[in-house]
């Protein structure tokens, strides 16, 4: 294993970082809410998005799902071949001497070069969000639907200095409590993101979803219990958590511990959270975790309520592809434990240009110039980390 570090250069990340990307390799670093150990996942194999399986089956790895790819899921699986952990690295038993060869020779000829931006032209999406956000208003009203989630995008050059590495470090020290995380996918580009929304979490002792929304932002040493929450945010938090309570109740599942509404702190901005537990002590559900992962996405934190109105009438309002930004993404089946996050606060990287993501839930106590400051806000969270 010693040349194998000595190529990777494993006490040089960046550098690492771009040799897989540019080699075309799948790769992920991550790291868990509240934990400071960083993991790297290397995939020596084709990447592929699977159609029918079960989580407990599936080699350890890290699952990225798109937005719109839904009943069913249909994830991109990039196993663990290779596993990077404090300089250190180790080989999955199921990985040959031939792949491991053919992985060092496609690293060693590699050229890292430098993607030069484009400088992106955006629309003006002021006006054409906040005319979305009335439309939704006038939808809810008229019974359409409960709540709907509207979200936009905005494309700018990456700076030259600009570092995937230090990047993450940065929101890594910054966003303690998110689920931080660089992925890379060939062909979808390089996504880095820090979310503070679990989807589930699963292991030998027990099952934990989440619902989370509303959002306020948060001054340096603000004390969270000074926000005031309005009736909107309220109200648009409880849509969640009765949607995973109807998801709970159509696999007919009741024995559930709910701990919430609390007001929780995610980096600059406060949101409100509740959380949802399944103790396998208690109650004996085989499954449980793929069940409700196919209810849960995409959760109505980022789509809407009902899910059968709201994502056909988002997909025609807004007229872009999300991608993997309100997906979901994670480790799966590593150390005893799957830990999957919905992909909010995240910016997609390609060809030296940066998309920055953000949405805004819907209701019908919405204000649309108030919706649009709100995703300004998300986006420009990231942004700032860049200069």
């Amino acid at each position: 294993m010693t040349e194998l570090a000595t190529i990777l250069q494993l006490e040089k990340p960046d550098i690492l970082i771009r040799q897989l990307e540019q080699a075309g390799y799948a790769f992920a670093v991550w790291k868990k809410p509240g934990d400071e150990d960083i993991r790297t996942f290397i995939s020596l194999k084709e990447v592929t998005q699977l159609e029918s399986f079960q989580l407990d089956d599936l080699e350890a790895g890290f699952l990225i799902n798109a937005y719109s790819d839904n009943h069913p899921i249909k994830p991109f699986h990039i196993a663990a071949d290779l596993i990077i952990h404090s300089n250190e690295i180790a080989v999955a038993p199921n990985v040959s001497d031939s792949q491991i060869d053919a992985f060092k020779e496609r690293i060693k000829d590699t050229r890292l070069i430098k993607n030069k931006g484009n400088n992106p032209k955006n629309e003006d999406t002021f006006n054409s969000f906040e005319q979305s956000v009335s439309k939704a208003i006038a939808e809810i009203k008229k019974g359409t639907f409960e709540k709907v989630v509207l979200s936009r995008y905005r494309d700018e050059t990456l700076p030259d200095n600009f570092s995937s590495w230090s990047f993450f470090q940065t929101i890594c020290e910054k966003y303690t409590n998110a689920f931080c995380s660089i992925s890379h996918i060939p062909g979808k580009g390089l996504w880095i993101g820090a979310t503070p929304e679990l989807m589930i979490s699963d292991n030998s002792e027990r099952f934990k979803t989440v619902s989370l929304a509303g959002t306020k932002p948060l001054s340096d040493g603000q004390p969270l219990s000074e926000i005031a929450w309005t009736q909107k945010e309220i109200e648009e938090q409880a849509m969640v958590s009765r949607y995973v309570i109807n998801c709970f109740k159509k696999i007919r599942l009741r024995e559930f511990h709910e701990h919430g509404p609390k007001t929780v702190k995610a980096g600059s901005l406060a949101h409100l959270k509740t959380e949802f537990i399944v103790n396998y002590e208690e109650v004996q559900f085989e499954e449980l975790a793929d069940q409700m992962l196919e209810l849960l996405h995409p959760t109505s934190a980022v789509c809407g309520m009902p899910i059968d109105q709201t994502k056909p009438w988002i997909q025609q309002e807004e007229q872009y592809d999300r991608e993997f930004y309100s997906g979901f993404l994670g480790p799966v089946n590593f150390e005893n434990s799957t830990d999957l996050y919905v992909n909010l606060r995240c910016m997609k990287m390609i060809n030296g240009n940066v998309r920055f993501f953000a949405g805004a839930g819907i209701t019908e106590d919405s204000d649309p110039h108030k919706e649009y400051e709100e995703t300004e806000m998300k986006m420009n969270i990231l942004k700032s980390k860049l200069l």
